[in-house]
């Protein structure tokens, strides 16, 4: 007896196989057709509402903005207050605006680095579409 998967002829399954049925061919052309069509205007996708409240960006860029005004009037404060500072106050408060810079210098690069990251993963989305 002989083994009915041998039986079968390869060329046989493979003529069948890339043979296209008039069922796909039909809905292949019917696939085309839709793809070419324009949505109709109540099935087409409406923007997004806009927030109606401030968003995290924004609230994000607003803290950022408040600190860098805070560190520059500091800043300016000390310049105008130096002259009359004996030499530890001076010292001191040198160290404490160093500080302020280096940390507000800290968030803005980390900020930048999120809203980077947030515009690659984005665009790769797009991509990928």
């Amino acid at each position: 007896m002989t083994d009915p998967i041998q039986a079968i002829a390869a060329n046989e399954v493979l003529r069948q196989a890339a043979a296209p049925t008039p069922d796909l061919s039909a809905q292949a052309q019917r696939f085309e057709q839709l793809m070419a069509q324009t949505p109709p205007a109540e099935t087409a996708a409406a923007p997004a509402p806009a927030p109606s409240g401030p968003t995290s960006i924004s609230r994000t860029i607003e803290s950022l903005d408040a600190s860098s005004r805070h560190v520059v009037a500091d800043m300016q404060r000390f310049v105008a207050e130096a002259p009359a500072m004996d030499l530890q106050t001076l010292t001191t408060r040198s160290m404490e605006l160093n500080l302020q810079v280096a940390t507000q210098g800290l968030q803005f690069s980390a900020c930048t680095s999120v809203a980077q990251s947030s515009k690659n993963g984005l665009q790769t989305l797009m991509k990928n579409q």
